[in-house]
């Protein structure tokens, strides 16, 4: 028996249209997918800031990567997380983009690390560079292997904005 290319293109057809409703409708198929968090302009306790913040494992955790200005350091990029703990992490390599490097992170709480930007001016760059993601390995952790990911979308807008009323470090 001989088939026409229409008649076995509509039999492939029908058959991916079903097979695909069929995933569709699976609820054990189905992935969460996080919306996008671009940068925008931070309020409660990080006013002032700017970032990206997410939840972590769909909890009430909220993971904040942003940048502020300090009256005593200047601009700095601050990894807000509760996660993070007394242990967390003390250094931290940061991919890019075509930018890599490992810095040191400041603990200036449990909760908090800090990089002052006039220190690690690269890492400023890279920030504001346009790429639409960054990844972040801990490194010297204690016991937590830790690494994210976080989105620079709309970074390259909201940095210097924060930038621009931030008194550089004398």
């Amino acid at each position: 028996m001989r088939f026409s290319r229409p008649t076995v293109a509509g039999v492939v057809g029908v058959a991916a249209c079903v097979l695909g409703a069929c995933l569709a409708a699976s609820p054990a198929l189905a992935q969460e997918v996080e919306p996008p968090a671009p940068w925008v302009k931070l309020t409660g306790s990080h006013a002032g800031a700017v970032g990206t913040c997410s939840m972590i494992d769909a909890s009430d955790i909220e993971a904040c990567y942003m940048v502020r200005c300090d009256a005593k350091n200047g601009l700095i990029f601050e990894i807000g997380d509760a996660t993070i703990g007394e242990n967390g992490p003390r250094l931290a390599r940061f991919e890019i983009g075509r930018y890599r490097e490992t810095i040191r992170l400041d603990g200036n709480s449990p909760d908090r690390r800090t990089i002052v930007l006039s220190k690690h001016p690269k890492l400023l760059a890279a920030l504001t560079s346009g790429a639409d993601f960054a990844t972040m390995f801990a490194i010297k952790a204690g016991e937590i292997d830790y690494s994210t990911g976080f989105e620079l979308t709309d970074a390259r807008e909201q940095i210097p904005r924060v930038a621009k009323g931030c008194p550089t470090k004398p």
